[in-house]
C-alpha cells in the first residue's frame, strides 16, 4: 500500500480515530498491529519476506538480553549480534553486486568463477529481501551498539523492541531513529487528540505531496528524457538533467519526509528532521549536514567516531604527532580524512550496490571535501591578496552556486545506470555548446509542454520562497499569524494544484519514491 494512496489515507483516519480512544498502556500495541499490517502490504504480501524480517527482529531483541554490564560475554554476544547484521544486511542487499565483482575479478585472470550455488544465492536473496532492510537495519544496529554502550536500556519486551523497529511510518524510507528518540514517545506518554497537532500534521502531508506530486514528477518527465538519451540530448541539456535531477530526488524524498513527519505528527509522535534547505549551503560539508540528516548522524555516531577511537587509528594519529610534529592537523590531518573515507565510503554503498553509487555519493563527496580542506590556506590567501568581501550577498551567492554545482555532478551518477554511462553522459555534455536551446523551444520537446512547464516554474518558485522563510522559522507558524481567508487561500490553492495539476503521467507509480528503493 502506498502511502500516498487515497486507500491509505482513509485507513489512516480510522486508525487515528481508534488509536486515541484507547488506554495509555495499550496504545503501542495498535501501533505494533498497525505498524505490522502496514510493512507485510510493503512486502506485497511475501510470507518469506515477513519471516526474515522477524527472525532479525528477534536475533536483536535475543542479543540485547545479555547484554547486561554484569555479563563477562556481552562483548562477544554484541559483536556476534552485530556481525549477523552485517551479514544479513550484505547478503540481501548486496549479493549481486558482490557476485559481479567476483565475476569481474574472473575475467581479469581468466578465470571462470561462475558457480551455481552463489547464483541461486543472489537470485533467492533478491527476491526475498525485505523490504526497508537499509532503514530498519540501521536502527536495529545502534540499538544494539546503545544498549551495550550503557546509553540505552534493553526493552525486556520483544513486541515493544518489534514496533520500535517497524513503526510504519518509518518503514517507507526512514528517517532513521535512535531507541532514545523514540522510546518515551512509543511506550511512556499517553497520546490525546489535539485538533490543533491534527492539523499542523495534515498542512505538512499536504506540502509533501506538493512536493511530490507536482514538482517531482514533472521533473521526472525530463530527466528520464535526457539520461535515457545522453548521446541525442547532449550539451547544455547534460546540466540541465543534472540540475533537475537534483530537485527532483529532493522534492521525492523530503516530500516523503514531509509526509510521513506530518503522519507521526498526527499521531502525537515527532520523528527527526532529515532536511534542512540543503541548498542554501555555503560548501559540501555543510550541505551533507543538511541533507539526509539522519543517515548522515548515525554514521558519524555509529562509525566515525567509533574508528577514530579504534586502536589503530590511535597509533596512526601517535605516528603522525611523531613524524609530522604537533600541528600536523592543521596540514594533513590523515587519520581524520582516512575516517572520513571509510564513512563516504559506506554512504556510497548504503544508496545501492554499484559503483556509480560509490563514487558519486560517496568517494567523490569525500575528497571534494578533503581537497578543499587542504586548499583552503590558498583560498584564503586569494581571498585577503584580492581584497574579496566575504560578507556581502553576492559572495554567499557563488559559495552557493559553487557548492550546487559539486553536488549536481557527483550526483548526477547515482542516477545514472552504471558509473561508466556517468562519464560518458558528461563527456557528451562537453561534446558541443548549445546555449539556443534555451530560446528556440526546444525544451518543450523533453516531455513537457509550455502549460507543463509553467505549472512546473511556479511549483519552484514557491519551493524556493518556502525554503527562504523556514531558515529562520517554521512556515506554519508564519501561515498560523495570517487571517482566516488567508491560511485558506493557501492551502486551498496547494490542494487544488495537487489534485487538478499533480503530474500523473503514463509511468506514474503511487508506491515509487527514489528513497523506497533501497
Amino acid at each position: 500500500m502506498s502511502i500516498i494512496s487515497l486507500q491509505f489515507f482513509f485507513l489512516f483516519f480510522i486508525i487515528s480515530v481508534i488509536y486515541f480512544l484507547l488506554p495509555a498502556k495499550v496504545q503501542w500495541i495498535w501501533l505494533l498491529i498497525v505498524s505490522l499490517g502496514f510493512y507485510y502490504s510493503q512486502m506485497y504480501y511475501s510470507v518469506a519476506g515477513i519471516i526474515y524480517f522477524l527472525v532479525i527482529i528477534f536475533v536483536n531483541w535475543g542479543g540485547t538480553q545479555f547484554l547486561s554490564n554484569d555479563n563477562p560475554k556481552r562483548k562477544i554476544i554484541y559483536i556476534s549480534v552485530l556481525m549477523f547484521d552485517v551479514i544479513t544486511l550484505v547478503l540481501f542487499k548486496y549479493s549481486k553486486f558482490l557476485y559481479e565483482i567476483i565475476l569481474a575479478v574472473g575475467k581479469l585472470f581468466n578465470a571462470d568463477l561462475t558457480n551455481d550455488i552463489c547464483g541461486l544465492i543472489v537470485y533467492y536473496t533478491q527476491e526475498n529481501c525485505p523490504e526497508r532492510i537499509s532503514y530498519f537495519m540501521l536502527i536495529l544496529i545502534a540499538y544494539i551498539t546503545d544498549v551495550y554502550w550503557g546509553k540505552s536500556k534493553a526493552l525486556k519486551n520483544p513486541g515493544k523492541t518489534l514496533l520500535f523497529a517497524s513503526y510504519f511510518p518509518l518503514m517507507t524510507s526512514g528517517p532513521i531513529v535512535t531507541f532514545e528518540q523514540m522510546e518515551n514517545q512509543l511506550f511512556g506518554e499517553k497520546h490525546r487528540f489535539s485538533y490543533d497537532r491534527y492539523v499542523r500534521g495534515m498542512e505538512r502531508v499536504l506540502w509533501g505531496l506538493f512536493k511530490k506530486m507536482v514538482i517531482s514528477e514533472r521533473l521526472a518527465v525530463i530527466v528520464s528524457r535526457i539520461y535515457d538519451h545522453y548521446e541525442v540530448y547532449n550539451g547544455l541539456y547534460i546540466f540541465i538533467a543534472a540540475a533537475a535531477f537534483a530537485f527532483q530526488l529532493y522534492c521525492d524524498f523530503s516530500g516523503l519526509m514531509d509526509i510521513v513527519l506530518g503522519i507521526s505528527e498526527v499521531l502525537g509522535i515527532n520523528l527527526p528532521e532529515n532536511f534542512n534547505t540543503p541548498f542554501y549551503s555555503v560548501n559540501l560539508s555543510e550541505f551533507w549536514r543538511r541533507w539526509h540528516i539522519t543517515l548522515g548522524g548515525f554514521l558519524r555516531d555509529y562509525v566515525l567516531y567509533p574508528v577514530q577511537r579504534s586502536k589503530g587509528f590511535k597509533n596512526l594519529r601517535k605516528w603522525c604527532k611523531n613524524n609530522l610534529g604537533k600541528g600536523y592537523e592543521k596540514k594533513y590531518n590523515i587519520p581524520l580524512y582516512l575516517s572520513l573515507l571509510v564513512s563516504w565510503f559506506l554512504i556510497g554503498l548504503w544508496h545501492g550496490g554499484g559503483w556509480n553509487y560509490i563514487f558519486g555519493v560517496g568517494l567523490y563527496m569525500w575528497a571534494v571535501i578533503v581537497i578543499g580542506e587542504l586548499l583552503s590556506p590558498f583560498f584564503g590567501w586569494i581571498v585577503r591578496v584580492l581584497h574579496i568581501n566575504t560578507e556581502c550577498a553576492s559572495y554567499t551567492l557563488f559559495l552557493r552556486l559553487r557548492t550546487f554545482l559539486l553536488f549536481i555532478f557527483g550526483l548526477s551518477f547515482f542516477r545514472a545506470n552504471t558509473l561508466k554511462d556517468g562519464f560518458l553522459m558528461w563527456k557528451a555534455a562537453f561534446f558541443r555548446f548549445n546555449p539556443w536551446i534555451f530560446f528556440d523551444e526546444s525544451l518543450f520537446n523533453l516531455g513537457l509542454d509550455r502549460r507543463e512547464w509553467g505549472i512546473l516554474i511556479f511549483g519552484l518558485i514557491l519551493l524556493f520562497v518556502v525554503s527562504f522563510i523556514s531558515q529562520k522559522r517554521d512556515v506554519r507558524d508564519f501561515i498560523k499569524e495570517q487571517n482566516f481567508v488567508a491560511r485558506l487561500a493557501v492551502f486551498a490553492v496547494i490542494f487544488i494544484m495537487i489534485i487538478v495539476y499533480g503530474y500523473y503521467g503514463a509511468d506514474f507509480n503511487a508506491a515509487d519514491f527514489i528513497y523506497g528503493r533501497f
